[in-house]
């Protein structure tokens, strides 16, 4: 087995996922400036590229976990295995690259979920305030 092409294809599906999890951030973050100006327009429209890069960082999610799962059963380990044990299995000299990976992967999961969250509650807040009062 050659374990060059096993860690390329993992640090290809890495890097996807960084790449649309990074797409994400850049409309949220378009959105949080959208919905301080109160555009429902630009927002309605910004909603929609949100679902649809959602689905794009869903899909490659799967694809990262299922080339870990692939590259674990190639070097004999077990499918659930944790990233690190994969990143053992691989020369040294590529240990910093996939860790460096698997960390931003993780940090920008954490981004984007909270920039979703504040995202919801200012959609949230806006709505509440625009609806009339009630007497």
């Amino acid at each position: 087995m050659d374990p060059k092409v096993d860690w390329d294809e993992l640090v290809n599906a890495l890097r996807d996922e960084l790449q649309e999890k990074g797409g994400l951030i850049r409309l949220l973050n378009q959105q949080t400036e959208m919905l301080y100006r109160r555009d429902n327009l630009e927002n309605e429209r910004l909603e929609e590229q949100i679902r649809a890069q959602l689905r794009l960082v869903a899909k490659c999610t799967q694809d990262r976990e299922f080339v870990l799962r692939l590259t674990a059963a190639k070097l004999n380990l077990n499918d659930e295995v944790q990233p690190s044990e994969v990143i053992r299995s691989f020369p040294e000299y590529v240990h910093p690259l996939l860790e460096a990976l698997f960390s931003e992967v993780d940090r920008l999961s954490n981004r984007m979920s909270e920039r979703l969250k504040q995202n919801q509650g200012l959609k949230q807040r806006f709505i509440f305030e625009a609806s009339p009062a009630r007497s």
